[in-house]
């Protein structure tokens, strides 16, 4: 199987990441980051409305919708004046926990069918969200960004950046042609699956590691798990997070 080249800003893995023990030092002592350490100011976003125009957001937590104002960095809840940070995508707001708050009316109503219309592109399209990435029980939260694009024999990961303050990591771009519910790389070999919106991938980054990506996918957002590991089946990196897209 071709190796996947994932592009570190600072230097993470020695040569082949054969010393375990010095790989990733500089994630120890980062367990007590927040997601409010993340550097808001960077994270790109699609242009929000207008604050004049008010907006319903539908709560996934508790079914309600609310009205709010859009404002700059975020919105404002109209019965309670409470602010909430929060990065518009579109669609919706997603704020700095990850919660996933849709527009539903006002200002940017979304046209009848957009939504089920969005549910047969597959997984094609930008996401952003937030995750984790740990490191012997050492953890760093994440902004992350990927693009991918779907056709009916071919899923393409475009690229992606999981920004992680101290760390980050660029996911280079990777092409799969569709066999039934098999994926196979640019060599022909089985690199993984794709099947019931569950997307799982098997790539080389080493002699000596392992890269194993489940995403699946739920309507507007996908979970995201990306498991590195040595050849013994040792785990060495976990990152997570969940990410959406604006429809």
């Amino acid at each position: 199987m071709k190796k996947t080249a994932f592009l570190f800003l600072i230097t993470l893995l020695p040569a082949a990441l054969a010393a375990q023990q010095t790989a990733l030092a500089q994630l120890d002592g980062l367990a007590a980051v927040k997601a409010a350490d993340a550097p808001q100011a960077a994270l790109p976003s699609a242009p929000a409305p207008q604050a004049k125009s008010a907006l319903l957001l539908l709560d996934p937590r508790t079914g309600k919708v609310e009205v709010v104002i859009p404002t700059g960095g975020g919105f404002i809840y109209a019965a309670s004046g409470k602010f909430v940070a929060a990065v518009f995508n579109g669609s919706g707001y997603i704020t700095s926990s990850g919660q996933y708050l849709p527009v539903v009316g006002g200002g940017r109503k979304a046209a009848p069918g957009r939504q089920a219309a969005r549910a047969g592109l597959g997984i094609s399209g930008n996401w952003l969200g937030w995750g984790e990435w740990t490191y012997q029980g050492s953890g760093a939260h994440c902004y992350m960004d990927m693009a991918f694009e779907e056709g009916a024999d071919y899923l393409f990961r475009k690229g992606g950046y999981f920004d992680c303050g101290m760390v980050g990591l660029a996911v280079e771009p990777a092409r799969f042609v569709k066999k039934g519910t098999q994926l196979l790389d640019e060599a022909g070999q089985a690199a993984g699956s794709y099947e019931n919106n569950v997307i799982t991938l098997n790539e080389v980054y080493s002699e000596s590691v392992d890269i194993f990506t489940t995403i699946k996918r739920d309507g507007l957002h996908f979970d995201y798990s990306e498991i590195w590991k040595l050849k013994d089946g040792s785990e060495l990196y976990n990152i997570s997070g969940r990410l959406f897209t604006g429809g």
